[in-house]
C-alpha cells in the first residue's frame, strides 16, 4: 500500500484540488495557472508539490504530437476532485429553503391560546405555501427556553416579558382583555353605553382564573384581582384557556381573558362578551434563539406569522 506523504500534503487546500482539476481537466500546467490566477512559476512549484503528494506520479505525460494526456491515476482522480469540489460548494452554500419543496418539521412551543388565535391560521397559511412542511406544536414549559437554545425547538410563542440575553422577539400583535359570563347574567345589566361594566362590580363575582404558564399566577391571569377581591372562595383555577369557559356553564362566574380567545370561545359556549379595557394590554410575540437567527425556514416562518395574524 502507497504510504501518503504528510510533509508534501501539509500545505495543499481546497483552492490546491481545485487547481489539480483545472490542469486534469484542460491538461495545460499554463492554462490552468491562468485561470487560477496563478504565475507560471507558482503553478509548475504546486503541480509538483501535488505529485509528490500523489506518490509522485506525474499526472500528465507528453504525447508524440507534442499534447499531454493523463495518467491512469489521474483518470481515476477526476470523479473523486469533482465530487470533493462540489462538497465544498455545497459546504459554503448560503443556506436556503424552498417552501414549496421542504419536508422541514417546525417545532413550535405555545399554550393552546397561541395554538388556537395564533397558529391554527398558520397552519393554513403554511399549507398554502409549504405543503410539505410538518408543525409539532409542544407545551410552553419551564424547559422551553433551553430547548430553544438547544435546538429541540424551532421558536415559541410567548407575551413580551423579558427573555435572557441570546434570545430574540417580535411582536405579532398587541391583545386586550375581556370578561366573559353567561348570556343571561345578571351582571349584563349594568353595561354602561359602551358595553363596559365597572371592573369593581365583575370583581366581585366568583370567577374563573388562568394560571400561565404551568400555574405560577401573574397580573395577566387574574387582571380582575386589581379590581377588587383576591382569588378566594368561590373561584375556580385552571391551566386550560380553551376548556375554561365551559366551567361557567350557569353559574354566577365571569372569566377574564385575551379578547381574540373570548372572541373564539364565547359562541361555543354560548356566552356574552364584555369588553375590559381596564385591564390594559398585553404583546404577543414571537421568539427564537441566536443559534436559529440565520435559518432562512425560521425567517419564513415568521413573515407567514405576521400574515396569520393580520386583522
Amino acid at each position: 500500500m502507497q504510504k501518503v506523504n504528510d510533509h508534501a500534503t501539509g500545505h495543499l487546500n481546497l483552492r490546491s484540488l481545485r487547481f489539480l482539476a483545472q490542469v486534469l481537466s484542460l491538461r495545460s500546467v499554463t492554462r490552468a495557472g491562468e485561470a487560477m490566477g496563478l504565475s507560471q512559476p507558482a503553478a509548475s512549484r504546486l503541480l509538483a508539490q501535488l505529485r509528490r503528494a500523489l506518490g509522485d506520479d506525474p499526472l500528465l505525460v507528453r504525447t508524440q504530437g507534442g499534447g499531454y494526456v493523463r495518467t491512469a491515476r489521474a483518470e481515476a482522480l477526476m470523479p473523486q476532485l469533482a465530487e470533493a469540489i462540489a462538497a465544498e460548494d455545497r459546504l459554503f452554500q448560503p443556506p436556503s429553503f424552498d417552501p414549496w419543496c421542504s419536508e422541514r418539521v417546525l417545532r413550535v412551543a405555545t399554550t393552546d391560546y397561541g395554538a388556537a388565535v395564533v397558529i391554527r391560521e398558520f397552519a393554513r397559511v403554511a399549507a398554502c405555501e409549504a405543503p410539505g412542511v410538518s408543525l409539532d406544536l409542544r407545551a410552553w414549559e419551564s424547559e422551553t427556553l433551553t430547548e430553544l437554545e438547544e435546538g429541540r425547538l424551532d421558536f415559541a410563542l410567548y407575551t413580551d416579558e423579558a427573555v435572557p440575553p441570546g434570545f430574540h422577539h417580535e411582536s405579532l400583535f398587541t391583545e386586550r382583555f375581556a370578561c366573559v359570563v353567561r348570556h343571561d347574567h345578571p351582571v349584563l345589566a349594568h353595561q354602561d353605553a359602551d358595553g363596559c361594566i365597572a371592573p369593581s362590580r365583575l370583581a366581585e363575582l366568583p370567577r374563573v382564573v388562568l394560571l400561565y404558564p404551568e400555574g405560577s399566577a401573574t397580573a395577566i391571569d387574574d387582571p380582575l384581582a386589581c379590581h377588587g377581591r383576591a382569588r378566594g372562595p368561590g373561584d375556580t383555577v385552571t391551566p386550560y384557556f380553551f376548556s375554561s369557559p365551559l366551567l361557567i356553564g350557569q353559574s354566577e362566574r365571569v372569566l377574564c381573558l385575551p379578547r381574540r380567545a373570548a372572541e373564539l370561545v364565547a359562541p361555543l359556549a354560548d356566552l356574552a362578551v364584555i369588553d375590559f379595557p381596564q385591564a390594559g394590554e398585553i404583546h404577543y410575540c414571537v421568539i427564537w434563539h441566536e443559534r436559529a437567527a440565520r435559518d432562512p425556514a425560521i425567517a419564513w416562518a415568521r413573515v407567514c406569522l405576521r400574515r396569520a395574524v393580520e386583522r
